[in-house]
């Protein structure tokens, strides 16, 4: 008797069996990958606004820190406020600075970044658990 499916028959229906399974792992795989690219964006992006709002309560408090008296002091803050987050710095509209007090004693110098402002989140956040707003605070003592 004659075998009706020859051996090379056999072995292109299997190999197209498994084309269709590796398919199907690579879309699976693939959709998670991008999940976790996206995820990796997005919390990249945070931790970068986090650090240059860090940078700017630092600059403000060290013009805040070197400042003669409390107008000096104001004079510089204003100064240092325009230029952190001016053209080359933050973008203003996404930043709060609440404005600190000048006479002697302990000064609190406090900046928070707003997500949820039109235009200040890049990344969307999808899933992700993402902050609304980051804040960064710097006390120290003046004379």
């Amino acid at each position: 008797m004659r075998n009706l499916f020859p051996d090379r028959w056999r072995r292109r229906a299997r190999a197209a069996g498994e084309r269709g399974v590796a398919m199907i792992e690579f879309s699976i795989a693939s959709g998670i990958m991008v999940l976790i690219l996206l995820g990796t964006f997005a919390y990249g992006e945070i931790l970068s606004n986090y650090i240059e709002l860090k940078y700017a309560v630092g600059e403000l408090s060290r013009q805040v820190a070197v400042g003669q008296d409390a107008a000096d002091r104001q004079n510089r803050f204003d100064a240092a406020r325009a230029q952190v987050f001016g053209p080359d710095g933050m973008d203003p509209d996404c930043v709060t600075v609440a404005t600190p007090s000048f006479a002697s004693g302990q000064v609190v110098v406090t900046v928070t970044y707003n997500f949820n402002t039109a235009g200040c989140r890049l990344m969307p956040s999808f899933f992700l658990p993402t902050p609304d707003q980051l804040t960064a605070t710097n006390t120290f003592n003046v004379p």
